[in-house]
């Protein structure tokens, strides 16, 4: 008589390419075990894994707290921490799926969609798209002998954008001043040569023009439109301090139509033209030397 097995506990090991444990987050591993019943734990992980209840429920309990979690919700396992968890209900086919990551900004990451090590769950946090994005994680990670990384770095993106922050936040929907005034000088670092202008930065903090420039010179001392031209003419100094970067090169990198422009600019910041402030780095250069 031929006895019908359930399906076991399958993981499955990734073996990445070098570049991809330079880029700061990559796939560690990824499993599932169907018709889930044995508790897990108490123990450590040295890498943060992403555990999906598929179906059922699971009671999670990390560094003496615990919850009950159901099928779209999902718990972490942050390094460090002392975790365990369980079938937390009569239901037979209760079944949970992971991915494991590893890399430095993985904390970060994780606390973009909001998971953090105080609160490492979220309810309500992903759809199928999740799961199938495990599935074809699971499907590569089967094939040890073919070469991947390029898949898996893009898979593993996807994974993490396929929790939903929003969903079921627990904080209001919009920002506070305080998110934006943090987070928008950043933002104007990176984006300091693309010629944004006041406008273009308050909608992207989602306020009005008038409050924008009044919180930002409040808290920074320093109005946005000078506090762009103060990061275009740093870079302006680190780019013409640079061996080899011509006046033009450098005018043209930080958004400028000409190098008039870019001079004229310049001069009026640090009182000098571009040409005297090349020759006397190179000056002291020599001096140094």
């Amino acid at each position: 008589m031929t006895v019908n097995q359930r399906p076991s506990r399958e993981e499955y090991f990734n073996n990445p390419a070098h570049f991809e444990t330079q880029l700061g987050l990559w796939i560690f591993k990824s499993g599932s075990h169907p018709f889930f019943t044995e508790k897990v734990g108490p123990r450590s992980v040295e890498f943060y894994s992403i555990h999906f209840v598929a179906s059922g429920k699971v009671r999670f309990g990390w560094d003496g707290s615990s919850v009950s979690l159901s099928e779209g919700d999902l718990f972490c396992l942050f390094p460090g921490s002392v975790y365990t968890y369980a079938k937390d209900c009569d239901q037979p086919s209760t079944m949970i799926t992971w991915t494991a990551f590893m890399g430095e900004l993985m904390p970060s990451i994780l606390k973009h969609v909001d998971l953090c090590p105080e609160r490492p769950y979220r309810q309500n946090a992903f759809r199928d798209d999740a799961l199938a994005v495990i599935k074809e994680i699971q499907g590569l990670l089967r094939q040890p002998q073919q070469d991947h990384s390029l898949q898996l770095m893009s898979l593993g993106f996807q994974l993490i954008h396929s929790i939903d922050p929003n969903r079921n936040q627990r904080h209001p929907a919009s920002s506070s001043a305080s998110d934006w005034l943090e987070s928008v000088p950043g933002y104007m670092k990176l984006y300091c040569t693309e010629n944004l202008s006041v406008e273009e930065l308050a909608a992207w903090a989602g306020v009005h023009r008038s409050h924008f420039t009044r919180a930002f010179t409040r808290r920074y001392g320093i109005s946005p439109s000078r506090y762009m031209q103060q990061l275009i003419m740093e870079k302006a100094t680190r780019l013409l301090s640079a061996e080899g970067t011509s006046i033009t090169h450098t005018a043209l990198s930080l958004g400028y139509s000409d190098l008039f422009t870019f001079s004229r600019a310049f001069t009026r910041y640090f009182g000098m033209t571009p040409s005297a402030f090349v020759k006397g780095h190179r000056s002291s250069s020599t001096a140094r030397e």
